[in-house]
């Protein structure tokens, strides 16, 4: 799939994602730049995801699968400009993050 192909889907599919509540709100803080958390978020995708290559999303023109492994190094890359997620390969469970430092998980109801 290409890249402006991973970008729709999921477009398509976050709409129908339930986000999970973490204590009062879905969102959680994992941080940025020096003091992002790598072990909290590298825990957090080995846990939510169990296929090995995922999809890391960005934008149309800059989507693609990638290994789980290496998911994280980058989600760091690119979080201080935007906001990435990775997804499984059929849409049905998301990570979301956001470029201010936190996280959301979530699955949609198959």
């Amino acid at each position: 799939m290409d890249s402006k192909n991973i970008y729709i889907a999921y477009m398509h599919f976050s709409n129908n994602i339930e986000w999970k509540m973490h204590r009062e709100t879905e969102w959680m803080y994992l941080g940025v730049g020096k003091e992002f958390r790598e072990v909290e978020a590298v825990e957090l995708v080995n846990s939510f995801f169990s296929e090995n290559d995922i999809f890391f999303i960005t934008d149309r023109h800059n989507s693609f699968m990638i290994g789980k492994s290496e998911a994280i190094l980058k989600v760091k890359e690119y979080i201080a400009e935007n906001d990435p997620v990775l997804a499984n390969k059929d849409f049905s469970k998301m990570i979301e993050y956001n470029k201010i430092g936190v996280v959301r998980k979530g699955q949609r109801s198959l």
